[in-house]
C-alpha cells in the first residue's frame, strides 16, 4: 500500500471521530511521513484533516522510517514511542508536536474485535 493511501485512511478515521476535536490545534500542524522516496503530508487542525501540499516548515513534524514501520504506526499496530525506541522511525520536530501526533494516532486507532 502506498504512503498516501495509509495517510488517507488515517485522515478518514480522524474525520469521523468527533471526540478528537478538543485536542486539535487552532493552527494547522503539518506532519510529513517519509519512507524511502515516498512522502505524504498530513495537515492537522481545527479544519478537517487533509492530505496537504503547502506547509510552513516551522510547524512541521517529520516522521521517517521504513514503509512497514510507518504502516504499523498508521494502522495502530505499534505506538510511536515503541517505534522510536526500536529505532524503526526517526522523528524531528517539537516535543509538543510529537505528543499531539502520538495522542491522535492512539485515539484514532481502528478498533479490533476480540473473540
Amino acid at each position: 500500500m502506498e504512503m498516501r493511501e495509509l495517510v488517507g485512511q488515517f485522515v478518514e478515521r480522524m474525520q469521523v471521530l468527533r471526540h478528537l476535536m478538543p485536542i486539535l490545534p487552532d493552527e494547522q500542524l503539518c506532519v510529513r511521513f517519509e519512507s524511502g522516496d515516498e512522502t505524504a503530508l498530513l495537515l492537522i487542525g481545527r479544519e478537517p484533516a487533509a492530505l496537504g501540499m503547502e506547509h510552513d516548515e516551522r510547524k512541521t513534524l517529520t516522521v521517517r522510517g521504513s514503509k512497514e514501520a510507518l504502516a504499523s504506526l498508521l494502522n495502530g499496530e505499534l505506538k510511536l514511542q515503541q517505534l522510536i525506541r526500536l529505532q524503526e522511525v526517526h522523528v524531528s520536530g517539537s516535543f509538543r508536536q510529537l505528543l499531539l501526533l502520538e495522542s491522535l494516532l492512539h485515539l484514532a486507532k481502528p478498533y479490533r474485535h476480540v473473540g
